[in-house]
This record gives structure tokens, C-alpha cells and sequence, in this order.
């Protein structure tokens, strides 16, 4: 599960500790940001050194600017952006296709299924890493700077994994090729995550569209030549969003890919992947090949209904806010309108495992499956939403509670899995509720 999509505003405290790129929230006026800078350390020298202002004053405006942009977004008529919903589709859209053509390729170049899994789930992990990295510039109004300091990471990542790709290439019983589709599938899930933070979901959606159809019709007639196609057209995507990477770079104001400062807004995501990941990995043993495939194709669908929920939720609630002068009916708002989403995504999630399983198993006796993709999906979207909302350490508690809940139904059956899942989950929602009943947390 992914909160790439949304940006997460101040959340209303003193900002006692912070780091500079965050200084403009909640602040009254150029002043107070002046202070806060001031406060925190900043002079003239180092404003000019590590930001390219004449003083402080001068590095405060460019942050209430940033500041005032971002007020300025939500000051419509009508509650529902459609261009912010429909980015946000696209952006769904751009997930399934990926996993889809990654899933694809992984077909043709891994030797078992275990094998195309470990990938996947390693390049989820380190692109949420990424995609954390950018934010902790991106949510501040730094988005230049969090894609340099993002492509940099990525750059790390990759060096990496090329030595290990080197290493298996000399080592006996190690498989190269299986190396190779790791490393290609972390560069397109780190590159797609910072183009998706630009803004740039209807080219991806174009490449990705073009691509998947050419990948899956070579692969139904089963030519000879289908494994070439379809490594030559995984290439190509490469090639093309990495292309468009370097054109976002040339012309960014900040080139810098390696900075102080932003690494630590790793660690939260990579928690909540590696959590929802352990905890997938650990249903699909209990489950026949195509009920675990269904659980796969809901996961997969969940995550990208969550983003416009998130999306709609967001619009929503700061909606209801501005026009809303008491408090206990703008929160009265927040709980139905996140009660309501967290269903639909549940529902989803349900629906998709079931028809998978009907259509490809031919099996109607799918009731753990339904039950295990709604109990996952369900503290996903909680983990996820929390993090989205501006509390990552909630996103990775509740997504720990993904993994013990999988743990009690592999130790103790379905009943206890589920009993365990549903009080996790009903905390989660507990802490939501709190969460978004506070105005300040979005508006």
C-alpha cells in the first residue's frame, strides 16, 4: 500500500524541532518563518550555502510561497477537485498496469514463483523507501530537491544490487537472472515513485498502456520469440521512464542528488512495506496457488482504490472544514466519510478475490480467501491512511498488527486470525477517527 498521492500538511503543533524545509507550516507570516529559521540555527552563510537564498529572510519567502500555493489548491465551489481525483485514478491505473507487466516479465525470467515474489516484494520496500525520502522534501513545497535526493538513493540502491549481480554471475548456485530481474524491477519502482510525486501519471499511463498489451498478447500465442519480447519491451518501459527522470533532473533547480538530511523519512515506510509484506507472504502459505493469486490481484486493486479514497477523503474533509464553523460537526463528517471508505475498500478487495477464484479455479468455496484478503485490506488501508494523515509510526504499528493477525491464523486457524485482525482493526479505526476529527490535521 502506497500514501504517495497525498501530501500531508502540518499538523497543527508547535514547531519546536523541525528540520528548515518544514518551517513555512502553520506559520502566520514571513516573520514567524524568518524566527523559526533563525531559531533553529539558519544565518545568512548557510542559507546561501545549502540553499541558494541572499539571507534568511529571502530562503522564508520562497517558503511562504510554497506555503501559499498550497493553501491556494483547495479554495474552490465544489468539494470534488476532478483533476485531482482523475490524477489520482491514473495513478491507480499506473500501480495495476506495473505490477501487471512486472508480474509478466518476472513470468519469463525467474524459475519460480517464489522467486518473481521475493522480487516484487523487494521492490516494493525499497521504492516506498524512495517515495518517503521525496516526501520529506516534496510535503514541504521542496519537490525538486526530494527527487534529487530520492534519484540519488535510488543510485545507492541500484549500485548495490549491481555487485550482487556481479558477485552471482561468479559465484556457483547463484542465478543471475533472477538478479537481474530484481534489480530491474527496484529501478522502475523507485523511477515510476518519484515520477508519480511530479505529477507525471498520464505518460506512465501511456507507456505502460502501450506495453502491457504487446507483453500479454506474446505471451498468449506462445511464439518462440515470446521471451525476447517480452525482456525487450520490459527494456523499453526502463529506458523510456528513466529517460524522463533525466529530463525532470536537467531542468530542476536543485541537482544535487546526495544531502544532508531526509534519509531517516526512509525508515517509516520501509517498516509499513516490510510489515504488509511479511504478513501477505505469510496468508499466501496457507493458501492453493490461485486463491493466493487472487489474494495478490486484491492487494493490488486495494492499493490502488486507496489512493482516490484518500484522495476524495482529503477533498472531503477540508471541504466540510471551511464551511463548517463548528468543530464537532466537521468531525461528525471526518468519521462517516472514513468509515465509509474503509468499507468500500474492504468490499473491493473482497469482491476481487472472489471473482478470481470463481473464474480461474472454478471453486466456490472461497469464504477464507474473501475473509483473509478483507482482513488484510482492511489494516492496510488503516496503516496507510494513518501514515497519510501524518502519523507514519501509526502506519507502522497497524501495519504489524497485519503481520500478527496473519500469525494468529497460521498458528491458531481462521477463527483467531480474524478475531485477532477485527481488534486490531477496530483500534485502528479508533485512532483515525481521532486523527481526522482534528481539522488542523488537513486543513
Amino acid at each position: 500500500m502506497s500514501a504517495d498521492s497525498v501530501a500531508v500538511p502540518g499538523a497543527g503543533r508547535p514547531v519546536a524541532a523541525f528540520s528548515n524545509d518544514q518551517a513555512g507550516f502553520d506559520a502566520v507570516d514571513v516573520y514567524e518563518i524568518t524566527a523559526r529559521l533563525e531559531s533553529s540555527g539558519v544565518t545568512d552563510r548557510t542559507a546561501r550555502r545549502w540553499h541558494g537564498a541572499r539571507d534568511v529572510f529571502d530562503y522564508a519567502q520562497s517558503l511562504v510561497q510554497v506555503r501559499t500555493v498550497i493553501r491556494s489548491a483547495g479554495n474552490q465551489e465544489s468539494w470534488v477537485s476532478r483533476d485531482a481525483l482523475f490524477e489520482a485514478v491514473r495513478r491507480g491505473i499506473v500501480l495495476i498496469l506495473g505490477a501487471f507487466l512486472g508480474g509478466l516479465t518476472a513470468t519469463v525470467m525467474a524459475a519460480s514463483t517464489r522467486e518473481v515474489l521475493i522480487a516484487g516484494i523487494g521492490a516494493w520496500i525499497i521504492g516506498q523507501s524512495i517515495s518517503g525520502i521525496v516526501w520529506a522534501q516534496a510535503g514541504a513545497g521542496q519537490v525538486n530537491r526530494g527527487v534529487a535526493r530520492g534519484t540519488g538513493a535510488t543510485i545507492l540502491v541500484i549500485l548495490a544490487l549491481a555487485c550482487y549481480l556481479a558477485v552471482s554471475t561468479v559465484l556457483p548456485g547463484h542465478d543471475q537472472g533472477w538478479a537481474g530481474l530484481l534489480m530491474a524491477w527496484c529501478w522502475y519502482s523507485c523511477v515510476v515513485s518519484m515520477l508519480v510525486i511530479l505529477g507525471n501519471s498520464r505518460l506512465l499511463l501511456t507507456i505502460l498502456g502501450l506495453a502491457v498489451p504487446i507483453v500479454a498478447l506474446a505471451l498468449i500465442l506462445n511464439h518462440r520469440t515470446a521471451t525476447a519480447i517480452v525482456v525487450s519491451v520490459a527494456v523499453l518501459v526502463l529506458a523510456s521512464v528513466t529517460v524522463v527522470l533525466v529530463m525532470h533532473l536537467r531542468t530542476s533547480s536543485d541537482r544535487r542528488l546526495f544531502g544532508h538530511g531526509g534519509w531517516s523519512a526512509a525508515v517509516a515506510p520501509a517498516a509499513q512495506a516490510s510489515f504488509l509484506a511479511a504478513a501477505l507472504s505469510l496468508a499466501l502459505t496457507r493458501l492453493p496457488d490461485w486463491e493466493g493469486t487472487a489474494l495478490i490481484v486484491a492487494t493490488v486493486v486495494a492499493a490502488a482504490a486507496t489512493d482516490p479514497a484518500l484522495v476524495l477523503m482529503r477533498q472531503r474533509l477540508v471541504w466540510s472544514s471551511n464551511r463548517t464553523p463548528l468543530l464537532r460537526h466537521a468531525a461528525r463528517n471526518a468519521r462517516s466519510l472514513t468509515m465509509t471508505m474503509s468499507a468500500a475498500i474492504v468490499v473491493i478487495s473482497a469482491s476481487v478475490s472472489t471473482l478470481v477464484v470463481v473464474f480461474l479455479v472454478e471453486d466456490t468455496r472461497v469464504a477464507t480467501t474473501v475473509l483473509v484478503a478483507a482482513a488484510f485490506s482492511s489494516l492496510a488501508t488503516t496503516s496507510t491512511t494513518l501514515a497519510a494523515f501524518g502519523l507514519p509510526g501509526g502506519g507502522v504499528v497497524f501495519a504489524g498488527a497485519a503481520f500478527f493477525s496473519a500469525e494468529a491464523w497460521i498458528a491458531a486457524g481462521n477463527t483467531a486470525g480474524i478475531l485477532v485482525a477485527a481488534a486490531f482493526l477496530v483500534a485502528g479505526i479508533g485512532v483515525l477517527l481521532s486523527r481526522v476529527s482534528d481539522p488542523r490535521t488537513y486543513a
